[in-house]
């Protein structure tokens, strides 16, 4: 039994569609994730279960947002299993870490028909929801409902920064 090199990168729909979303993700550009997007994509909150995104249009605005508080974003390769992808990325978000797994769902055109987000450490999600829900709620509702999520997010956000400070000290 021979062995060959490694195998050819797969060049399947699927495929090339996950490769432009990291590079999209690495350097910030909602329009070309909007390229990628099925029109009834659909994107789960990494902040709660209540709140998704429909439709191309909104998914694309909310990446904007996305991309205009999180910093210097570096993605690692993806896992596949059928139509989904996972892949995990570093960022920050006013100067804490965060690390999040994407979970992506592609048709058979190799458009993104779902996201899933989960963000992890507690102080890294705490900041992203001090910083992302204002401005998104901003731009959906206008900036009287911004400035309201902001003043109701911002101490929770320095609270469970502060409990992730101090805890392990306790534990």
């Amino acid at each position: 039994m021979s062995v060959s090199g490694p195998a050819a990168p797969s060049t399947s729909p699927i495929s090339t569609a996950i490769t432009a979303l990291r590079a999209a993700g690495e350097s910030g550009d909602a329009d070309a994730v909007a390229e990628l997007l099925a029109p009834d994509v659909v994107f789960h909150s990494p902040m709660t279960s209540r709140i998704r995104f429909e439709g191309k249009e909104e998914v694309t605005a909310l990446h904007r947002d996305i991309f205009a508080v999180l910093e210097d974003i570096h993605t690692t390769e993806p896992l596949a299993r059928g139509d989904t992808r996972s892949f995990s990325f570093h960022a920050r978000v006013r100067g804490v870490e965060l690390e999040a797994i994407n979970l992506v769902r592609f048709n058979d055109q190799g458009q993104i028909v779902e996201f899933t987000v989960f963000v992890r450490p507690l102080a890294g999600l705490a900041t992203l929801f001090a910083a992302l829900p204002p401005r998104v709620s901003a731009r959906r509702r206008g900036r009287l409902r911004g400035a309201t999520v902001a003043v109701l997010t911002r101490p929770l956000a320095f609270v469970l920064r502060t409990a992730d400070r101090l805890t392990p000290r306790f534990l």
